[in-house]
């Protein structure tokens, strides 16, 4: 489990990993709410970080408020390639100080659709922390595939090569209980999830019953992306948050 930390600068705590490209997920602090903004169409990486600048700007929000990125990428990645990618993307976030140290506090989501499939990768949406008073619980966990285990310790995709009813049903039901996880221990409420995201080009239907109504993801509804997630191998990865201001622009 990574360690859960203050990003003082963005005013929300995360589940970081030193020297992972982004956390695990993130918390506001108290006295602050995450915004959840969407592209009315994704953005190519420069124009959307631009576009994501402007809108902190129009807040009078600095960029360390940055919370979390939502990616759309052309295909999914060899390892190398998701490490050379990764060294870019951060390129961008670390000179707007959204960084501590060997820590990359803000939480991500990168998938590879299977239709309408981008050129280069595009910036889907983003979630900043914003005053409000009041407010306190809001969350937000970064994209999850079915890779358990730490890349010190090695890893191991659940089902590896098994896309059968069972083998997704291993791999959803994993991912679930790693969303749990990672909600309790930033300290949030599994019960107040707003959104939930499934990205996956395999059939979903056999899943929504055993494994996200038995969660409790079913009464607001699930968002389906048919996509693979970032890197080549794996088959499944779901998000899930607590969002009450979302908007698109």
């Amino acid at each position: 489990m990574a360690d859960l930390l203050a990003f003082a600068p963005g005013n929300y705590r995360c589940l970081a990993s030193p020297g992972a490209p982004f956390s695990a997920g993130v918390a506001a602090d108290p006295g602050f709410a995450l915004h959840r903004a969407r592209f009315a169409r994704p953005l190519p990486m420069a124009e959307g970080f631009a576009a994501l600048a402007a809108h902190l700007a129009r807040l009078g929000r600095p960029m360390t408020a940055l919370a979390g990125c939502e990616l759309r990428s052309p295909a999914p990645m060899t390892r190398e390639e998701f490490n050379a990618f990764n060294a870019e993307y951060l390129r961008t976030l670390h000179g707007w100080g959204v960084r501590d140290g060997e820590v990359n506090p803000a939480a991500r989501s990168n998938i590879a659709p299977v239709l309408e499939i981008p050129a280069a990768t595009t910036l889907f949406a983003f979630t900043c922390t914003v005053p409000e008073p009041g407010a306190a619980g809001d969350f937000l966990i970064s994209g999850k595939p079915e890779l358990e285990g730490t890349p010190q310790g090695g890893r191991r995709i659940v089902a590896e090569g098994d896309a059968s009813p069972q083998g997704m049903l291993a791999k959803a039901r994993f991912v679930v209980e790693f969303l749990r996880a990672q909600v309790a221990a930033l300290g949030g409420d599994w019960a107040g999830v707003t959104g939930t995201q499934v990205y996956t080009p395999h059939e979903l239907r056999p899943l929504l019953e055993p494994v996200f109504a038995t969660a409790g993801l079913t009464v607001q509804g699930l968002a389906l992306f048919p996509a693979w997630p970032p890197v080549r191998g794996l088959d499944f990865e779901a998000d899930v948050r607590r969002i009450r201001t979302e908007l698109v622009i």
